[in-house]
């Protein structure tokens, strides 16, 4: 019986070394675990990070590109108006009219489409000059200081940012 016990005692020894073996593996595979997840979640974050810093770049490669295509076609806009300037005499010949209408909606579709992307015309004639929007050409007498009396080209902000400052003449009043 004795024997038996020595037996069994060395079995159980045997068995709790087994166990503690194994736990310290389990515990080595828990950490190796833990280890690999933080790693692939650090992995995740850094990738949409970037997915986002790419996402961002490209939204502003676009909005560049769009502001340089826009402000291309600023001068189709002031081609337009010249056309329309030259025709606004008296005495046109009703087909002349016709041209002049044909060209004014021409103008005004351009104008709405570049809108819809952002554009808005600066106002000037009547306003207090703004350095910011304006840009004088000519400086003028009279009255009212500062204030734009004629406005030469137009000028226009894309989303809220001046891309092209308008050409004015500024009332100076020299006392």
């Amino acid at each position: 019986m004795e024997e038996q016990n020595k037996i069994n005692n060395e079995e159980k020894i045997k068995e709790e070394e087994k166990i503690k073996e194994l736990e310290k593996k389990l515990e080595e595979a828990e950490k190796l675990k833990n280890d690999y997840l933080e790693g692939w979640q650090r992995e995740r974050a850094e990738f949409l990070n970037f997915q986002k810093e790419i996402k961002k770049r490209n939204e502003e490669i676009i909005k560049n590109a769009n502001e340089d295509m826009i402000r291309d076609l600023l001068t189709v806009l002031d081609s337009f108006d010249i056309s329309i300037n030259s025709l606004n005499v008296e005495g046109l010949t009703p087909t002349e009219k016709n041209i002049r209408r044909g060209i004014e909606l021409i103008r005004e579709q351009m104008l709405n489409v570049l809108e819809q992307k952002g554009l808005k015309e600066i106002k000037s004639v009547g306003e207090k000059f703004n350095p910011i929007y304006h840009e004088a050409l000519e400086i003028i007498k009279g009255e009212e200081d500062d204030k734009i009396a004629e406005e030469i080209i137009k000028g226009y902000e894309l989303s809220g940012k001046v891309i092209r400052p308008a050409k004015v003449k500024v009332i100076k009043n020299n006392k």
